[in-house]
């Protein structure tokens, strides 16, 4: 039996919530828990239609009463992906981005601990918790030195973690996510991953901006392969107090992103600009994680190339594009790992 069949049985039967659930990631995630047969709550703030399977309660991670509420169902998984996300807000909107990422997620583990102690949590944490890189592919055990709020929330929550698993016992396991894409649905949504969000910029035949000479690299994960970490990890009980990379294993310039989604667009374009202070002052240098850690332990590694995950992706943007949406204008809420800002400060974003 495959590996994936494997983690299909696993979740067949089993309660699972999904908190910022109607985000990128928690969409994806949430279907195809859906299709292994578990029953899948999605928590969330945005309203819509869930898929089959699914069912949606809308509320706060914030909220304690909200949290205690579902959290007493007595789940079997708990996927922590709620997040005010984005490094530049985080300093604009640091009671948001201090209560969302680090309050909602303490609530959720005092919640386990109390009312649920054998839930399983897998938290979707960020490599920007590393800060400015020091060397090449990074580890696990690269300094922690986040250059913003949203980093420093996201180690601060992984030490929660760490805490309520040395003192209570409550099991979880955290993944650094890179920077995931896939396909999306572009509508409905004020918020954007960047990597998606210049996937439909030009594919609608539209200008992106680069900062500096776009040689800057980034580790692009698709949302597939995401997901399937994520599924392996909170199954397997030697993930327990792991912190897990889950990226491709290698860096892309993003200069050459941009221009393997022209070329599979065949279209749009981009501008080289000098790099805005705001932006400067959060950069990171160039990343690309290294994932030998749970290759070794989890058997785990991406299957999509980027050349291929940028294609299935651009289909997809080109079919929401006829269905009527309009790529570039709204995107995904506030789930993902990688830094997210408004539709006015994207436009000028690399």
């Amino acid at each position: 039996m495959t590996q994936g069949a494997l983690t299909a049985r696993a979740y067949e039967g089993k309660s699972v919530l999904v908190t910022g659930g109607t985000g990128f990631i928690g969409t994806h995630l949430s279907r195809r828990l859906a299709a292994h047969g578990a029953e899948v709550v999605v928590f969330g703030r945005h309203a819509g239609k869930p898929d089959a399977g699914v069912k949606l309660v809308l509320g706060d991670v914030r909220s304690e009463t909200s949290v205690n509420a579902l959290i007493g169902r007595g789940f079997d998984y708990v996927f922590n992906l709620a997040a005010y996300s984005g490094q530049v807000p985080s300093f604009t909107d640091h009671e948001q981005s201090l209560t969302t990422n680090c309050l909602g997620h303490l609530n959720l583990l005092e919640a386990i601990r109390t009312l649920s102690p054998d839930t399983i949590m897998c938290f979707a944490s960020s490599r920007l918790v590393y800060g400015r890189t020091r060397y090449l592919p990074v580890d696990e055990d690269h300094p922690k030195e986040a250059r913003s709020f949203y980093g420093i929330h996201k180690r601060t929550c992984e030490e929660y973690c760490e805490y309520y698993a040395l003192r209570f016992g409550v099991r979880s396991v955290a993944l650094r996510l890179a920077n995931p894409y896939g396909p999306h649905d572009p509508a409905g949504h004020h918020r954007y991953n960047i990597a998606n969000w210049m996937i439909d910029e030009l594919t609608a035949r539209r200008e992106v901006t680069v900062f500096g000479r776009g040689e800057q690299l980034r580790d692009y994960i698709y949302i597939d392969d995401a997901v399937d970490a994520m599924l392996h990890a909170a199954i397997d009980p030697k993930t327990a107090g792991r912190v897990y990379n889950v990226g491709s294993g290698s860096g892309t310039a993003l200069i050459d992103f941009v221009r393997t989604v022209i070329g599979a667009a065949a279209g749009g374009s981009y501008k080289l600009v000098e790099w805005p202070q705001e932006f400067l002052q959060v950069e990171t240098g160039d990343y690309a994680a290294d994932i030998t850690r749970i290759e070794a332990e989890l058997g785990w590694r991406p299957r999509v190339s980027l050349a291929a995950g940028i294609a299935m992706t651009v289909a997809a943007s080109d079919v929401a594009s006829q269905r009527g949406a309009a790529p570039g204008r709204a995107a995904v809420p506030g789930s993902d790992a990688e830094p997210e800002h408004d539709a006015k400060t994207l436009r000028r974003a690399a």
